[in-house]
């Protein structure tokens, strides 16, 4: 065998003992910690496509409003103050006025309504000038729902209220406690508005955080906003921490995160074999992480998911079936809590 070879294969040797291990792994083997993806930029076409795409947003071609029911509108006559009345729309679209009697307005818009109402005054009065001016507007709306404080449907005059009007008219985002600290339960990187069924190209984090007002669109009747919650599910904490409990999740919550809201590490526990357990019972992916690694800066914080476990070794446990027979009990109990009362009663519970 000649130098060069020997070198290669003295190259290939680590990998080749890595692969043979690991195809002998048991079921609740070790997995090397994650690493970031990458992500690729998107095309500067794409880019250009959805700025235009929100230009062509910003131009509204409002249509006339048809009377609904449900609408009200005050009713004046030129130079006759005893006419001047309240009108309501009934469910028919049919309106009392007076000296007219029961008239349908219902499917009209305000002009053609205006001159229905004039004409039909014409058996009782000269030339009459008929004002008719909406008070409340219940046919123009938009919807919005999720982590705000008023979720609901409000009006929208079209043309003039904007998307960041909805945040204002809904009460603002949606703030919360989160073990101490005062945080947004929005999470804006999946909220959405639809319109007719389309997605819009929204940025939200653009138009709350900084302001840009190409994302700040005109809204149409029939817009639907939904602002979903960073707060989905728990990840447990068991073991040689200050506390057992659970900790809220949300987006980008890592490790040394999730420790401090329990009180932080036991000291001396071997923090080098601390075990993310990811998946339940069943297809289960155990990580083993150093967190004094991650405390030198050597390695990443470790990026949790929900409903992770996390625990915390109170001795250097070294094979696996140690592990399991110290978690499999408690397992099976998280398990059996993962109901639709799983993940708030499992915080009432010290493992």
């Amino acid at each position: 065998m000649t130098r060069i070879s020997l070198r290669i294969l003295k190259a290939f040797l680590p990998l080749f003992t890595l692969a043979v291990a690991a195809c002998n792994t048991a079921p609740f083997g070790g997995v090397a910690v994650p690493g970031m993806t990458s992500v690729e930029p998107k095309d500067e076409g794409d880019q250009y496509a959805v700025q235009e795409e929100l230009k062509a947003l910003h131009v509204v071609n409002p249509t006339p409003y048809e009377i609904h029911p449900g609408d009200t509108f005050t009713l004046s006559v030129y130079n006759q103050p005893s006419l001047t009345t309240s009108l309501l729309i009934a469910p028919d679209g049919t309106s009392s006025l007076p000296l007219v009697g029961i008239l349908k307005l219902g499917g009209m818009n305000l002009e053609d309504a205006s001159q229905l109402i004039q004409y039909r005054l014409t058996r009782y009065l000269r030339d009459p000038l008929v004002t008719l001016t909406p008070t409340s507007m219940s046919g123009f709306y938009f919807t919005i729902a999720g982590r705000v404080n008023k979720p609901g449907n409000f009006p929208v005059s079209i043309g003039q209220t904007k998307l960041l009007d909805a945040f204002a008219l809904s009460g603002g985002l949606e703030v919360g406690m989160f073990h101490g600290d005062s945080v947004e339960l929005a999470d804006l990187d999946n909220a959405f508005i639809k319109r007719n069924g389309k997605k819009l190209p929204i940025n939200f984090k653009k138009l709350i955080y900084e302001g840009d007002d190409l994302h700040n669109i005109p809204l149409l009747s029939g817009d639907y906003i939904y602002i979903p919650s960073t707060m989905t599910g728990s990840v447990i904490f068991l073991g040689e921490v200050k506390q057992n409990s659970y900790v809220g999740f949300r987006e980008g919550l890592t490790l040394l995160q999730g420790l401090s809201y329990v009180g932080g590490i036991i000291t001396d526990t071997h923090s080098t074999y601390v075990k993310v357990i990811r998946g339940g019972v069943e297809n289960t992916v155990v990580y083993t992480v150093d967190i004094d690694e991650i405390l030198n800066g050597r390695m990443k914080d470790f990026l949790l998911e929900t409903n992770d476990i996390v625990f915390i070794p109170q001795d250097d446990v070294t094979k696996w079936n140690t592990i399991i027979r110290k978690l499999l009990p408690t397992l099976q109990f998280v398990n059996m809590l993962a109901g639709p009362f799983g993940s708030t009663l499992v915080g009432y519970f010290n493992f």
